[in-house]
């Protein structure tokens, strides 16, 4: 099993850094809003990254932006039969997070998401700012989706009552995308970025990904 990690927007690699499991390979993909013409194109091309791994098994786990941009290197992947499970952590589904203007929808929740990416590093510099913002600015190119259960590849959706960011409701919502019910986890504590180190995920995603227990976690 190879399971590829995104970070939240302003993040970095480093969000990861705990994420290690005695039988499943662990890629931190890292990526910068700068770098791409529209959200798309990010996702055509870290889709290139997950499928190119010589795994016969593959999984992502997304937070926040990242959830995003998870769930659409799995639609892109999925018909291939290798994406074994997606996680879509701390994130809004597609339809409602983009209905209207976009780009006025990532400026209003830039505060919440700064507070988050500042609480990780420790207070935010003006180049975090910078990066954070691009990544921001990526978000706005995105124009959505129709909440039709387009999402074939088992998912779990992972949420914590005490986000800032994400309120649990909206989270589970994601349902609507994902063509059979998704396995939700509730994670107390540590707010938005609860991906960091918490216990209960990290188990839940070894579980889950472990061999002969795809599915096998509840």
């Amino acid at each position: 099993m190879h399971l590829f990690c995104l970070h939240h927007a302003g993040g970095t690699t480093a969000s990861f850094a705990s994420w290690r499991f005695p039988s499943i390979s662990v890629t931190k993909l890292g990526y910068r809003g700068r770098d791409f013409e529209s959200l798309s194109h990010a996702a055509d091309l870290l889709a290139e990254t997950v499928e190119a791994s010589p795994s016969p098994r593959l999984a992502v786990y997304g937070h926040s932006l990242g959830a995003l941009l998870a769930f659409e290197v799995a639609l892109r992947l999925q018909a291939a039969g290798r994406m074994a499970h997606v996680f879509l952590a701390a994130a809004r589904p597609p339809l409602e997070r983009y209905d209207g203007d976009a780009a006025a929808t990532a400026a209003a929740m830039a505060p919440g998401v700064m507070a988050a990416a500042a609480a990780e590093a420790g207070g935010l510099s003006a180049r975090a700012a910078e990066i954070l913002a691009e990544d921001l600015a990526l978000l706005s190119t995105y124009p959505g989706r129709p909440p039709s259960g387009q999402l074939s590849v088992p998912a779990t959706i992972a949420y914590s009552a005490d986000d800032p960011v994400v309120p649990p409701a909206e989270c589970l919502r994601w349902a609507e995308w994902c063509r059979d019910e998704p396995r939700h986890l509730e994670v107390p504590g540590d707010g938005h970025l609860f991906h960091r180190g918490n216990p209960l995920l990290l188990n839940a995603v070894e579980a889950t990904l472990s061999p002969g227990r795809v599915d096998g976690f509840s």
